[in-house]
């Protein structure tokens, strides 16, 4: 695990699916009274966001019934490789996942196409063990645990390389339901924790020993991506995303207490701890915000740099022109 190439496997796990030299087929929406399969990372019940309002307010339907949708089912998923896979599988036609599961699947064949963000921006939280160690340097020859494929574990690739750890920190999957076991158990030096999961572990008590927002080309993006083929099928459905979007976000900007109210029901988490993830700064009317193509472009940088991903694509060419 702390050799280069055992990361490089960690992360290719994100799309071992796509290594096959044939896809299999899409289903696609097509026609009147489909409905359209949304699928997202988190653990809540029902996508937040903006998406998220969107749905809960009938205005994602509503643009949607246009095009020939009934309807719009959601399905949650534990990490992005996962989704990638039922992606590749042809059960989903939306994804709302991280830039790097994301992009590595783009750049592994996946037929897709940006449709939007989500959120811009994402922090992610390094936190240790209550008597562990206290700077990211003490972590040479220890352990980190991290979702892998994950944009979390971009930022613990990235961060290990600014410190010059890359061969001396083991990176361990782990699964952010397993983090607070293994840092009670002193099992793991440091987990890298995503929005929602890093603030409530905090206030645990659990310190923090450095964030993405202090490397700003770490932090995560949440992209919105559709298929190739269902895009073929129903051109307007990025803009009528779009549109729908932008209804919500005037909403919540109106009345943030309801938003964050709907937020916290639906994710599970507190209200502290859904405000410090999910600033309304994250959230941009635009369809592709400048900041946003920014972190993508650092995320492929950074991938293509370390051989993780082996072929490169344009981001304006996976952008959908119609949003």
């Amino acid at each position: 695990m702390p050799d280069i190439s055992g990361r490089r496997r960690l992360l290719r796990g994100a799309v071992a699916a796509a290594a096959a030299s044939a896809l299999p087929a899409f289903s696609i929406a097509q026609g009147s009274g489909q409905v359209l399969r949304l699928g997202y990372i988190g653990p809540g019940k029902k996508p937040a966001n903006a998406t998220g309002w969107a749905l809960r307010q009938g205005h994602l339907q509503r643009e949607l019934a246009s095009l020939g949708f009934k309807d719009v089912s959601t399905r949650n998923f534990p990490n992005g490789p996962d989704l990638n896979e039922a992606f590749l599988s042809g059960v989903l036609d939306v994804g709302i996942y991280g830039d790097t599961p994301a992009i590595v699947a783009r750049s592994r064949g996946l037929e897709s196409q940006l449709i939007g963000f989500d959120a811009v921006g994402m922090n992610v939280w390094l936190l240790t063990p209550r008597n562990g160690v206290r700077g990211v340097k003490a972590l040479e020859g220890q352990s980190i645990g991290v979702a892998r494929g994950s944009y979390m574990h971009r930022y613990v690739l990235g961060l290990l390389k600014e410190h010059g750890l890359q061969k001396s920190v083991k990176v361990i999957h782990m699964f952010p339901r397993d983090g607070e076991a293994a840092l009670d158990q002193g099992s793991i030096a440091a987990f890298a924790a995503q929005i929602d999961v890093g603030p409530l572990l905090a206030s645990r008590g659990y310190p923090v020993i450095d964030q993405a927002e202090r490397h700003p080309t770490l932090r995560g993006t949440s992209v919105i991506v559709a298929s190739s083929k269902l895009l073929a099928a129903a051109p307007g459905l990025p803009a009528a995303w779009t549109r729908a979007r932008r209804t919500a976000l005037q909403e919540i900007r109106r009345d943030s207490a309801a938003y964050y109210a709907f937020h916290s029901e639906v994710s599970g988490f507190g209200l502290d701890v859904v405000k410090l993830s999910h600033p309304l700064s994250q959230f941009s009317d635009e369809a592709y915000p400048a900041e946003g193509m920014a972190l993508l472009e650092e995320v492929k940088k950074f991938l293509l740099a370390e051989n993780l991903v082996g072929r490169d694509f344009a981001l304006a060419q996976w952008r959908a022109p119609q949003a």
